[in-house]
């Protein structure tokens, strides 16, 4: 039997209305979705935009390990992997729907190297999502970068390597899952506040979707719960 074709689908941020239009076909006709939530998650933030497709596949979603032992980490991605490709097998063109862009901080890419290694001669192709960092610019009206201006993307950080962080000049520092360490966070951010008083700081939360909030200042951040799906922006 023919393999089926493999599709990576980058769906934006949360919000179904930020999904590219090629997105949107390849899920509404792939044979079967896969789509992902967390151990500790009462539901998927991707599933519901896939959902709200309407496709004639079925969707299934995936649980993904957040441990932080590794070997627990690698064997449900393997685990997953290995259903994807039974789904293949059968002839079935698969669609992986993973928040974000598929090449950037994905799930998918761990799945995409396991995949391509172990079965070169499927066929795959990668669909670009916006990515939560330019919905942060789009929405806070903040320039990202421009000129020679460099943007710098931190995914996460252990506390203690916290004050280590840097800011450079003529930059501009994405802090992506902010929730984990925050307060600590925020105290570094107050020692570089101190020091050079124009840097900007903008955070951000549930963007695109409900809930969604906006801060402009240390003070103003302080007062907000903790969320999974938070950032920091620090304009330098």
């Amino acid at each position: 039997m023919k393999l089926g074709k493999l599709y990576g689908v980058g769906i934006g941020s949360g919000n179904p209305e930020y999904l590219t239009l090629r997105a949107y076909n390849v899920l509404k006709k792939a044979d079967c979705i896969f789509t992902v939530i967390s151990k500790n998650a009462s539901d998927s933030v991707s599933k519901s935009v896939v959902e709200y497709v309407k496709p004639q596949g079925k969707i299934e979603v995936l649980v993904f390990s957040m441990a932080k032992n590794k070997e627990e980490r690698e064997k449900q991605v393997l685990a997953n992997a290995n259903k994807i490709f039974a789904e293949i097998e059968q002839g079935k063109d698969v669609a992986f729907a993973t928040l974000g862009d598929a090449m950037t901080y994905s799930t998918f890419g761990y799945i995409y190297a396991i995949i391509k290694e172990k079965h070169p001669d499927i066929e795959i192709e990668i669909i670009p999502g916006i990515n939560s960092f330019s919905t942060f610019s789009a929405i806070s009206q903040k320039v990202l970068v421009e000129n020679r201006a460099a943007l710098h993307v931190l995914p996460a950080f252990k506390e203690e390597d916290i004050d280590s962080i840097e800011f450079p000049e003529h930059s501009t520092t994405i802090l992506l899952k902010t929730y984990r360490s925050r307060d600590a966070l925020l105290k570094r951010l107050q020692k570089e506040k101190d020091l050079y008083p124009n840097l900007e700081i903008v955070y951000g939360e549930h963007l695109g979707l409900e809930g969604e909030r906006l801060a402009y200042s240390l003070e103003e951040i302080k007062t907000l719960p903790e969320t999974y799906l938070s950032m920091i922006m620090v304009k330098k």
